[in-house]
């Protein structure tokens, strides 16, 4: 006897008067669960973004997880080792000078970057596969950095953003913060003013926080000491603000970043003595805990239920803090400062880079010293992790691979390109790709390399 669609067998069919309600039953059943599965994927399916769904892209600050992890098959294909002459696929210039890094859209790549000398921001787009530049868009004119910015600090420090049609980038233009969204051939959809940003006292460096960017929206956090600060949400089809939340009062450079801690996903940042957390759908509170201090530049990370924070200016620390539902506390805290760059989460176990050149491993749980080791220094770049291995640029050009373990410091190679790096490290499609610069003549050079087997 042979079978059909629905499980009944020939004979079924021959045999209406035996079988037909047998048969209405289960094409019933079958119609159900068709539906059910379209009502699961219409449920579902919105609450991804699409950096989500495609794991060659990296078309986001902190990349697809927002955690700065790699597919897993990014181990195969990114070497240890490399040189100027050794595992280099390509390299092509950057004009210009930034600190954003690199993000990775349909086989092309996109780079912020600001000329002195044309007094530009714009966004470079580059081919993954063989470096040529294809693109150059103007966002802003008449770009003059402000007599505060920091050394460590450019026009262009915020990375941009991607849905997988349209980027978005913000960043300081004379005394406001700016948001645009550029279409993948160029065209610019829309700008928006977000906030001014005029100096008013203390710990002022310069604008570097990234945007957010979730389903509907751009989030942009605008941390000062006067009454423009705020967390702004812009609606991504035309910029309008959707939504303000209030930030605490203080110069400050840490960039939000979706988070799904106990079951929950919510916007959390750090920065003027508080670690917050915020509803991605209305921007209101849910917690705030006393932690860290004014002044903080790294994103946070998270695991199932906590969320780690460090900095900061004046004053060092870093905090591990449980969450449970709209409550959060700090449970363990020590006074490491890992300030510009980002801590790093991999399993049970939480890495840092401080200040001083000491990398770290931390039980996540309770804050427990697993190991710590000095290590070439200093270091901006955050640091990104491959498999079982951890890549870590410090601001001299060279890219420390060590393992990800708790075990003890394994330092795997040390690897040299130009000499300068403020960038972090980014994976796409079986490369790594690197923002690293060199001093000719006295003169910094800016350039992007392609680093694979």
């Amino acid at each position: 006897m042979s079978s059909n669609s629905t499980g009944t067998t020939q004979s079924d069919i021959l045999s209406p008067t035996r079988n037909s309600h047998r048969f209405i039953d289960e094409t019933i059943i079958f119609i159900m669960r068709q539906i059910n599965i379209v009502l699961l994927l219409a449920v579902f399916l919105p609450s991804l973004s699409p950096s989500h769904l495609t794991a060659d892209d990296w078309r986001v600050w902190r990349g697809p997880t927002l955690n700065n992890h790699t597919p897993d098959t990014a181990i195969d294909s990114i070497p240890l080792t490399w040189s100027p002459t050794e595992n280099v696929l390509w390299k092509s210039p950057i004009p210009g000078l930034g600190h954003a890094s690199p993000i990775i859209v349909d086989q092309r790549i996109f780079v912020l970057t600001h000329e002195p000398d044309t007094q530009t921001i714009s966004l470079l787009q580059y081919g993954l596969d063989d470096g040529q530049q294809a693109q150059r868009v103007v966002l802003h004119e008449n770009v003059i950095p402000p007599k505060y910015l920091h050394k460590k600090n450019t026009c262009a420090s915020g990375t941009p953003s991607s849905d997988g049609s349209v980027i978005y980038v913000v960043a300081q233009v004379n005394d406001t913060i700016q948001a645009s969204a550029v279409a993948l051939d160029g065209e610019i959809l829309w700008q928006q003013t977000v906030a001014p940003y005029q100096v008013s006292s203390k710990f002022w460096f310069g604008y570097g926080s990234s945007l957010l960017l979730l389903d509907d929206s751009v989030v942009v956090a605008v941390d000062t000491d006067n009454d423009d600060r705020g967390l702004y949400a812009l609606a991504k089809d035309t910029g309008e603000q959707r939504w303000k939340a209030s930030r605490p009062s203080g110069a400050s450079y840490s960039s939000p970043i979706l988070a799904n801690v106990s079951g929950r996903s919510q916007i959390v940042i750090s920065g003027g003595a508080e670690v917050v957390s915020y509803d991605p759908a209305s921007g209101k509170q849910i917690w705030t805990v006393p932690a860290t201090t004014d002044t903080t530049c790294g994103t946070m990370v998270w695991n199932d239920s906590m969320v780690f924070a460090s900095g900061g200016y004046p004053r060092s620390g870093t905090f591990g803090i449980e969450v449970s539902g709209d409550q959060a506390e700090i449970v363990w805290e020590n006074k490491v400062k890992c300030y510009e760059q980002s801590l790093l989460i991999a399993g049970d176990y939480l890495y840092g880079i401080g200040n001083n050149g000491v990398g770290y491993c931390w039980r996540a749980s309770d804050g427990t010293e697993m190991w710590k080791q000095r290590m070439k220094g200093p270091h901006s770049a955050s640091p990104l992790l491959i498999g079982d291995r951890i890549y870590a640029s410090n601001e001299r050009g060279e890219t420390w691979v060590y393992r990800a373990s708790p075990d003890g410091f394994e330092r795997l190679a040390t690897n040299r390109l130009g000499d300068i790096s403020f960038a972090t490290p980014v994976y796409a499609d079986g490369r790594l790709i690197l923002r690293h610069g060199s001093r000719e003549s006295d003169e910094r050079k800016e350039y992007l390399y392609a680093i694979g087997k």
